[in-house]
């Protein structure tokens, strides 16, 4: 016998479908080491099997093995790859031999304007709405140069660096639903183990963060823990990614920790960072309303 199908009772059972799906939000930030396209290759086959909403990934250039990420996420090399898994992708190429942010997502993007504030090495910033839901979630990537030590030259890029990004949150509103990940090439004041290298301007971009309503996630869950995305040559460890949310962000934090597996891989120097919001029963549009 034919099983007749209702339509109407159809469409009810799917908007009871919808109204089960999961409101968490997994955001990774992943320093891929400017890859040759063998390695993002196997690094894009990685980044498949990882069930997460947005990518923000760092230290990408005009190259091949970056380009290849950005086409296979878009479904033709690694930007088309990212689109034929439904992937929108937002990659300001940087010119020369300068870095840049790619940021992958599931849901919609936006690009916004905050990268268009910062007047130098402004491609080192990538800056989106996300889509999710009902909600606009502002992601902003971030990627600080190195200090190279004592060189002088790399100092100098670096803290005119964070002087001009610190003076694009200077001229930007704060936003209870902002997002702002990546690798800072900057460390916690107290940093454990401590490295006399880094000066108190460094720090204090760490420090400052509060003024702009932006907290350590991680720290926020894990006021003590000793855990480091980078380790050097000598095996020191270094904390450089972050993830830091609006204040109004962090009771949603479920989970915030650095996963090992790609830098143990090899597909990488540094490990990734994993952010888990839950937004279920939350309205982040209504709190921006009032």
């Amino acid at each position: 016998m034919e099983r007749k199908i209702e339509v109407g009772a159809y469409e009810e059972d799917l908007t009871m479908e919808k109204e089960k799906i999961s409101k968490t939000f997994t955001i990774l930030t992943w320093n891929i080491e400017n890859p040759s396209l063998e390695r993002a290759i196997k690094q894009f086959s990685w980044l498949q099997n990882q069930a997460v909403d947005v990518f923000v990934l760092t230290e990408c250039k005009r190259s091949k093995g970056c380009l290849f990420m950005e086409e296979c996420f878009q479904g033709y090399g690694l930007e088309r790859y990212f689109q034929d898994y439904r992937y929108h992708v937002v990659f300001q190429k940087p010119l020369g031999n300068e870095y840049g942010v790619l940021i992958a997502s599931k849901h919609k993007l936006t690009p916004t304007p905050f990268s268009n504030r910062i007047d130098y090495l402004p491609n080192r910033v990538n800056s989106v709405n996300v889509s999710y839901f009902n909600e606009e979630i502002e992601v902003i990537g971030l990627y600080l140069p190195s200090r190279g030590g004592q060189v002088n030259e790399r100092r100098e890029k670096k803290k005119s660096f964070v002087d001009s990004f610190l003076q694009g949150l200077e001229a930007t509103p704060n936003s209870p639903c902002r997002i702002l990940c990546g690798d800072f090439n900057i460390l916690e004041p107290d940093h454990s183990p401590h490295y006399p290298e880094f000066e108190d301007w460094e720090y204090n971009f760490y420090i400052v963060m509060e003024k702009y309503q932006l907290q350590d996630a991680f720290r926020h869950l894990h006021p003590t823990a000793r855990e480091y995305s980078w380790i050097g040559l000598s095996g020191n460890g270094y904390r450089y990614d972050h993830c830091f949310v609006s204040l109004d962000l962090l009771p949603l934090i479920e989970k915030c920790y650095y996963f090992h597996e790609p830098r143990e891989l090899k597909l990488s120097d540094h490990s990734a960072l994993i952010t888990v919001l839950n937004f279920e029963g939350t309205s982040m549009k209504k709190r921006i309303e009032k």
